[in-house]
C-alpha cells in the first residue's frame, strides 16, 4: 500500500510523475485528484499527499490530511523564463503560493520585462490572465490550468513541469510526515493495547466531563447496548463523579474505596494538566479489589480481607421520596460529628448502605471502617474478636495473640450490626469500651486506648427488650445519642421504582432489561417485607426466570405470587421497629400515601392514632 501519493491535478501529469518515481526509486502512489469525490484519496489508504498549486489549497481545504506542496525550485523557473524570452519580451508569471517572489530581479539579465501576479483559485486566475493579455503581456509562464488558459485565449504560453528535484524533495518531506503519523499511530496502538489488556479500568473525561476514553476493562462494568465515549460521566458511572471533583480543583485522589456496579474497587482520579496549570482533562483508573496485585498484597491481606474499608456513598442510596430524602439529610449532618449513632429499621432497608456512607462523608473517612455482626457469632467467639486476644489466653489462640476488631477500628469507625443480639455478659464490657474509650484483651492486663466512633444498628425494639432485661438500659441511652431510623420500603413506594430499573441495570447481562408502568405498579403494590434486599433478589429472579426482556405486570404478579411471602403490616408484629421520633415531613407522607385515613397512617409510622392526632396538631397539619 501507498502511503505516500501524488494527487496530480489531471492526467497530462500522471505519466511524467510515474517515471520520475521509476527513476528515483521511489515507492509513491499517483492519482488525478477528483473534487467530486475527495475522500477517494483517505480511502485508498494515503496517508500523506504530494500536490501543486492549486490542487494542494482544494484538499487541504476539503480533506483532514497532511498536505506536502511540491515546490517551483529555481532552476525550473529559470529555464520557464529563458524559454518564454525567446517568445516575447513581456513575460507574464502567474501562480499559487507556492511560486518563487521577485522574479523581476531578472528582467536586467535577461532583457525581459516580468510581471509576476498571484491567486487563490481558478476563477481568480482566469481573470489575471486576461487583465495581462490587455495590458499587452506577450508570454504566460505557469502551470497547467495558466496555459491552457492562455491557449484559449491565443496567447504564447509556457507550461511549468514537474522535475525531478522538486518532486524529491517533496517525497523527503513527505517521508518525514509519515514516520511522526506511524509513530503516533504505534503509540495510540500500543497505548490502547496496554489499557485493554491490563487489569486496570481506565476511564478519561475531557473539561466538561464527558468520557472520552474507556478500556475494556471498564467498559465491561456496563452493558453493550451503552456507548459510553461521548456521553457525561454521570450518565455511564455515576459512582465515579468524584472525578469530577478533580476536574473543578485539580488535585489528584488516590488508593480511594468505592462501590462500582456490583464490585468493591480501589481508584485513582488524576487530573490531566496542559505545562502543568490549566486543567483540561481527568482520568479515573480502578481495580476490583479482589484482583489487586501481589505490591498491594499487604493491604489486602492486613486491611481488606478484614472488611476494613466502607464502599458505599450517599449517592449509591437510590430513592426520591420525600422519607428517604429526609433520612439522607439527616445521616448527612450525623457524619459531620464523632457521636455515637444508633440506626433502626427492618432488614434490608440499607442499615450498613448508611453506615457506610456516614464513614466516608466524616473526618474519618481516611481511616478504618470495621463491620462485624453481633448475631453471626457465638458469645465466646464474638468476645475474642471484639477485645482480641493474648497468646495462651485459651486453647487454639493463635500464637502471637490477635489484634481485636476494636483496636483495628483505631482512628476509624466500627459498625455494630445487630447490637440487639449482643449477650448480656458482653454488653457491660462493651459500655466500658464506650466510656473509656480503652480495651483491654483476652488474657492480658495491658491498657489499649482507642479511637473509634460506633455505629450500631437493629431491627427491633431496644426499648422492649429492655423492659425485658434482654438488653442494659444504661447501654441503650449510651448507644441511642444520634438517631436515625430508616423507614421500610413499603412506606416510601415512589423508590421502588428508582430501585427496581438499578437493579435491572445491574442483572441485565445480555441485553437491556426493562419494565412497563404496570409492572412497576405491580412491584409498588407489593409490600416488601424484605425491603430493598428482598426487591434486589426479586429482579434477579425475573433476570434468570423470564425470557422477556420488557417485563410487564403479569411476569411480575405470577412471580410474587408464587415466590415471595405474603406480608404482615409492621404495626402488629412485636418486631417492629422503634420511632423515637416522628418528623412532620414523615407524617404528611403517610398521610398522603393512605389519602388523609388517620388510622392506616398511624399504622404505617407505628404510633397510635391518638398520638398521630397530637402530632398532627402539633405541626400544624390539617388533613
Amino acid at each position: 500500500m501507498n502511503y505516500i501519493c501524488y494527487a496530480a491535478y489531471s492526467y497530462d501529469f500522471v505519466p511524467l510523475a510515474k517515471s520520475i518515481f521509476k527513476k528515483l526509486n521511489i515507492d509513491a502512489g499517483v492519482q488525478v485528484y477528483d473534487p467530486a469525490n475527495p475522500h477517494k484519496l483517505i480511502d485508498s489508504g494515503v496517508k500523506v499527499v504530494l500536490a501543486r498549486g492549486g490542487t494542494a489549497a482544494r484538499i487541504r481545504n476539503t480533506l483532514d490530511i497532511p498536505v506536502v506542496e511540491i515546490p517551483i525550485p529555481f532552476e525550473d523557473m529559470s529555464r520557464a523564463l529563458i524559454k518564454a524570452s525567446k517568445l516575447g519580451k513581456k513575460i507574464g508569471v502567474i501562480g499559487y503560493g507556492n511560486l518563487i517572489r521577485g522574479l523581476d530581479l531578472l528582467n536586467p539579465l535577461l532583457n525581459i520585462n516580468i510581471k509576476q501576479v498571484f491567486a487563490d483559485n481558478e476563477n481568480e486566475m482566469r481573470n489575471q490572465i486576461l487583465k495581462l493579455k490587455s495590458e499587452g503581456i506577450d508570454v504566460i509562464v505557469g502551470g497547467i490550468f495558466q496555459t491552457n488558459t492562455a491557449k484559449e485565449l491565443d496567447m504564447n504560453y509556457v507550461r511549468i513541469d514537474l522535475s525531478e528535484k522538486a518532486l524529491e524533495y517533496a517525497y523527503n518531506e513527505a517521508k518525514s510526515i509519515l514516520h511522526t503519523i506511524i509513530s503516533n499511530i504505534r503509540t495510540n496502538e500500543e497505548l490502547k493495547a496496554i489499557l485493554d489488556h491490563t487489569k486496570e479500568g481506565y476511564v478519561a473525561v475531557d473539561k466538561q466531563g464527558i468520557i472520552t476514553l474507556i478500556n475494556k476493562r471498564a467498559q465491561k462494568l456496563i452493558p453493550d447496548y451503552i456507548k459510553a465515549v461521548d456521553t457525561p460521566l454521570e450518565k455511564v458511572f455515576p459512582e465515579l463523579m468524584d472525578l469530577l471533583n478533580t476536574l473543578k480543583t485539580g488535585r489528584e485522589s488516590l488508593q480511594e474505596i468505592a462501590y462500582l456496579k456490583g464490585i468493591n474497587i480501589l481508584y485513582n482520579m488524576i487530573p490531566i494538566k496542559l505545562d502543568n496549570k490549566e486543567v483540561i482533562g481527568a482520568i479515573a483508573t480502578f481495580n476490583d479489589i479482589d484482583t489487586i496485585t501481589k505490591g498491594e498484597h499487604k493491604i489486602r491481606n492486613k486491611v481488606l480481607n478484614k472488611g476494613l474499608y466502607a464502599t458505599y456513598k450517599f449517592h449509591n442510596i437510590k430513592g426520591r421520596s420525600r422519607s428517604i430524602k429526609s433520612c439522607i439529610s439527616i445521616a448527612e449532618k450525623y457524619a459531620n460529628t464523632n457521636s455515637t449513632v444508633l440506626i433502626i429499621g427492618e432488614t434490608g432497608v440499607g442499615k450498613e448502605l448508611f453506615a457506610q456512607s456516614i464513614h466516608n462523608m466524616s473526618p474519618r473517612r481516611t481511616g478504618p471502617f470495621v463491620a462485624v455482626n453481633c448475631a453471626s457469632l457465638p458469645e465466646s467467639i464474638l468476645e475474642s474478636e471484639l477485645f482480641g486476644y493474648e497468646e495462651g489466653a485459651f486453647t487454639g489462640a493463635k500464637k502471637n495473640g490477635k489484634a481485636g476488631l476494636f483496636e483495628l477500628a483505631h482512628n476509624g469507625t466500627i459498625f455494630l450490626d445487630e447490637i440487639s443480639e449482643m449477650p448480656l455478659t458482653l454488653q457491660s464490657r462493651f459500655l466500658r469500651v464506650l466510656q473509656e474509650k480503652r480495651v483491654m484483651r483476652l488474657g492480658s492486663d495491658h491498657i489499649i486506648p482507642i479511637n473509634i466512633r460506633i455505629i450500631a444498628a437493629t431491627n427491633k425494639r431496644i426499648d422492649t427488650l429492655v423492659a425485658e432485661n434482654k438488653f442494659r438500659e444504661d447501654l441503650f441511652f449510651r448507644l441511642n445519642v444520634l438517631t436515625l431510623v430508616i423507614p421500610p420500603l413499603r412506606e416510601r413506594k415512589l423508590d421502588i421504582q428508582d430501585l427496581a430499573e438499578e437493579y435491572c441495570l445491574h442483572y441485565s447481562k445480555n441485553g437491556k432489561l426493562d419494565l412497563t408502568e404496570d409492572a412497576v405498579k405491580a412491584l409498588q403494590e407489593y409490600d416488601w417485607p424484605g425491603n430493598a434486599r428482598q426487591l434486589k433478589y426479586f429482579i434477579e429472579k425475573v433476570s434468570v426466570i423470564s425470557n422477556k426482556s420488557l417485563i410487564d405486570a403479569d411476569v411480575i404478579k405470577d412471580m410474587l405470587s408464587r415466590y415471595e411471602p405474603v406480608f404482615t403490616k409492621a404495626g402488629s408484629s412485636s418486631n417492629a421497629y422503634f420511632r423515637p421520633h416522628t418528623t412532620k415531613e414523615e407524617i404528611e407522607q403517610a398521610l398522603e400515601l393512605c389519602k388523609g385515613n388517620r388510622t392506616k397512617a398511624a399504622e404505617i409510622l407505628g404510633i397510635h392514632r391518638s398520638s398521630l392526632w397530637r402530632l398532627m396538631k402539633k405541626h400544624n397539619i390539617y388533613k
